[in-house]
């Protein structure tokens, strides 16, 4: 007895010393009894939503406005493209007229050149085969010096290079039109390829002519900007009548070549206006 009693006294000390060491313990929760009545839980009412199931009519409307949403963005697209290439059309159409007509300009004069350069020729033949050539030397000296430069033509097909090389030939949607200008284009590089032969005649030309003519005339007759005719009818520096069946016949391969060009470039004039009319008709331009 005397021992339990020891022991509940020790008990209890050590419970006092606990507390003044641990004094947050004393304000920790005491444990519930069993006595302790149960607390009441607080009701929670959940709401529920009752969905209806969806049927197919539902769902085919919801599919058929995506459908249509999407739908009508591509249209919408498509025509904003279609408008912006048919504005790019019509502006190559502008600048292609543009150098259509600067092209007709060049080949009309080039035209007016070469006939020209035609009655020169055959009236400078006629004079050196003349029983009166000393008398004729001024127009000969001017006919011979005058046939002999360049009668290029340098076409403007920035529009036709830029059509050609960026694909944009589809956008003509006339094809008649395409086929117009790929043939005028063709038989405009067909005329440039023939002026390589030209230039060769030419070359062969003017070395006979240093042969037959003083070439101090010639100097005289260029000692302005235009070309002056000579005065005293200066004579040939060379009868030979060998050399000059020679330089006649090399004169008529030159005639060859302006024959054959000046045709050229009369189908080229007709193609470029017929094919300006047909663009200004095309797209409503004036």
């Amino acid at each position: 007895m005397n021992e339990e009693k020891n022991i509940d006294e020790r008990h209890k000390e050590q419970g006092t010393s606990n507390k003044k060491h641990f004094p947050e313990d004393s304000q920790a929760p005491q444990s519930q009894t069993s006595n302790t009545e149960p607390q009441t839980d607080m009701e929670v009412h959940h709401h529920t939503h009752s969905h209806g199931k969806k049927n197919w009519k539902t769902y085919f409307w919801e599919f058929l406005m995506l459908f249509l949403a999407v739908f009508c963005g591509f249209l919408a697209e498509y025509k904003l493209e279609h408008v912006i290439e048919h504005q790019r059309e019509k502006k190559y159409m502008t600048s292609m007229i543009e150098d259509l007509k600067a092209d007709t300009l060049m080949l009309e004069n080039n035209i007016i050149l070469r006939k020209s350069r035609l009655v020169m020729i055959d009236s400078l033949v006629a004079m050196i085969n003349s029983p009166d050539r000393n008398k004729k030397g001024n127009d000969i000296y001017f006919f011979a010096r005058s046939i002999s430069p360049p009668a290029n033509i340098f076409p403007n097909d920035g529009t036709i290079q830029q059509l050609k090389s960026a694909g944009n030939l589809r956008l003509i949607r006339n094809t008649g039109i395409t086929n117009s200008i790929m043939a005028y284009d063709q038989k405009m590089r067909s005329v440039l390829f023939e002026m390589g032969d030209e230039v060769e005649i030419r070359a062969e030309y003017r070395q006979l002519a240093r042969k037959v003519f003083r070439t101090t005339v010639f100097h005289e007759m260029i000692a302005t900007d235009t070309m002056s005719l000579p005065v005293n009818d200066p004579q040939l520096y060379n009868n030979d009548p060998a050399l000059l069946n020679e330089f006649i016949g090399q004169v008529q391969y030159i005639k060859k070549v302006h024959q054959t060009q000046l045709i050229r470039s009369e189908d080229l004039l007709t193609q470029a206006k017929r094919l300006i009319a047909d663009i200004k008709k095309e797209y409503h331009l004036q």
